[in-house]
């Protein structure tokens, strides 16, 4: 449900101003000796497909000013473009494939910033009748310190290969909705690495839709009465477990 629009957030919003001009030219135009990554993801399954690259360009010439919500005062931080860019399906039609700058040029002097990347579900029928596909699950990678500054960030140096596990997690929503969600369990949804020196990411997951994770939330709201979390051996979490242990699922074997 959407909130309520904010008429002062509104207002202050028009008082952002730019470094360079008004509104910062986010035009990309990378130069001629402009580095470039190569993204590929492996897509695991004919109900899943990659998300276009959600990619953001950072720039420290064209500035954006805003009302520190505070105190008032004006803070003065980098501008920043965000684009999302589509991946192309190559030959090979479980390889996806895309190119990034890490310079993006243009009057603003746009740098690579940090990307997303992942795939999610499309289809989801085929486990369970109704099931809507539900969020996406990937990584985050960083290429400077601004996108990697909370500290959650995990260093890697050089080309990236990575080739997480990931299991079908069906919600089912009871209380204010009767629906049910379908979405891939890893052992975090969203991986964070800053990245030095990279030229090449490669991103191949390996899902295992033998073992389906299940959150059921109970008909009606009563103290007392929890969530549960049913395991794809048929056993259930520990009450109050908010979410699934994902070494447990990884370790189970399923006859």
């Amino acid at each position: 449900m959407h909130k309520p629009v904010n008429i002062i957030a509104i207002f202050l919003s028009s008082l952002i101003l730019s470094g360079c001009s008004n509104a910062a030219d986010k035009t990309l135009s990378p130069p001629s000796n402009a580095k470039w990554v190569n993204v590929e993801v492996k897509n695991p399954s004919r109900y899943t497909k990659p998300f276009p690259l959600e990619v953001r360009y950072i720039s420290h010439q064209c500035l954006k000013k805003r009302i520190s919500g505070v105190d008032g005062s004006m803070i003065t931080e980098p501008g920043y473009n965000v684009i999302s860019m589509p991946l192309q399906q190559s030959d090979n039609n479980d390889i996806w494939k895309a190119k990034v700058a890490m310079s993006g040029g243009g009057s603003c002097e746009w740098t690579l910033s940090a990307l997303n990347l992942g795939i999610e579900y499309i289809d989801a029928t085929h486990l369970v009748k109704d099931l809507i596909p539900g969020t996406a699950v990937g990584v985050t990678i960083a290429f400077d310190g601004e996108a990697s500054r909370n500290g959650q960030f995990s260093s890697v140096y050089g080309d990236v290969i990575l080739s997480p596990k990931y299991y079908p997690y069906i919600t089912e929503w009871n209380i204010n909705k009767k629906q049910k969600d379908l979405s891939l369990l890893g052992e975090k949804s969203f991986l964070s690495l800053r990245a030095y020196n990279v030229s090449e990411i490669k991103f191949k997951p390996v899902m295992n839709e033998s073992k389906v994770v299940r959150f059921v939330e109970p008909e009606i709201k009563i103290d007392g009465v929890y969530s549960k979390i049913i395991y794809p051996d048929g056993s259930i979490a520990p009450k109050g477990t908010l979410s699934p242990d994902f070494d447990k699922i990884d370790k189970m074997i399923i006859k």
